[in-house]
């Protein structure tokens, strides 16, 4: 079978390294402008989530694999003159995800960049409404490896991976001054995609052209802020998250999460 040669270590290390330099490599010394006003939360972002995990990977089996998935997060945002750019790096990892007794371990990671552009405030309740809305850029790994045995020079292992276009929908309800609702939609709509193929069984092309009927990647958050001080905001909430590729072996994953996290806002 051909799979990806990098191992978990080196994925997560180069993922970690492009954050820092995208973070870096922004305008640091823009002036805000009348942004600034909006309760968009920009800044420095991290947190963890924990839920619940499933996965159907024909490549491996057509049997559904499910655990607990446990997730943590980066981001970082700020407001230019007249749109918000953001960065994130999310990574989600667990041995135990099962079926029955056979145990896989299964890896995620996305790392996405994206602009949001203020939409103008609905009419009802205008004061406290704000609605934003861009495209976005996003790379995403998924490995599951499990735990069986096998003969040879054969390996148990499905990888998949894609470079995606998306857009990004996010809603801020202002509830009070140290209180609002957040919610976000970030969707792909096409990708090239890499997936693991088994070249002594059929032809498929390892590398594929992918549309959001074919490979999606999707996340929907739900959240409330809390500003407890000066600079600093926690948000607590609820996120789902869908994969599902079918231009080779199906993979359909999705997972619920609850996190928490912390914000410095600069």
């Amino acid at each position: 079978m051909k799979v990806f040669t990098k191992t978990n270590k080196w994925v997560v290390t180069i993922a970690l390294v492009a954050f820092l330099i995208l973070s870096a490599g922004q305008d640091l010394h823009a002036q805000d402008s009348e942004l600034s006003r909006y309760i968009f939360p920009s800044g420095i972002h991290a947190g963890f989530g924990f839920g619940f995990y499933s996965v159907k990977d024909q490549y491996i089996s057509k049997e559904k694999y499910s655990g607990a998935l446990p997730m943590i997060y980066l981001g970082w945002a700020r407001g230019h003159n007249n749109y918000f750019y953001k960065l994130n790096f999310e990574y989600r990892n667990a041995d135990d995800i099962k079926n029955n007794n056979v145990q896989t371990n299964i890896t995620q990671f996305t790392l996405g960049q994206g602009f949001l552009y203020p939409i103008q405030k609905k009419t009802l309740n205008p004061q406290k409404l704000f609605l934003y809305l861009g495209p976005n850029t996003e790379i995403f790994y998924y490995e599951n490896k499990p735990k069986i045995a096998v003969s040879g020079f054969d390996y148990a292992r499905s990888n998949a991976l894609m470079f995606s276009v998306g857009i990004s929908l996010e809603a801020i309800y202002s509830l009070s001054h140290k209180f609002q609702i957040e919610s976000s939609l970030d969707m792909t709509v096409i990708s090239l995609g890499v997936r693991s193929v088994d070249s002594e069984e059929d032809d498929q092309l390892q590398t594929k052209l992918l549309t959001m009927f074919s490979g999606l990647n999707s996340n929907f958050d739900l959240g409330i802020r809390y500003k407890f001080y000066r600079c600093f905001s926690t948000v607590v909430g609820y996120k789902f998250q869908l994969t599902s590729i079918n231009a080779w072996d199906p993979l359909i994953s999705a997972s619920n999460n609850f996190f928490i996290g912390l914000t410095y806002k600069f």
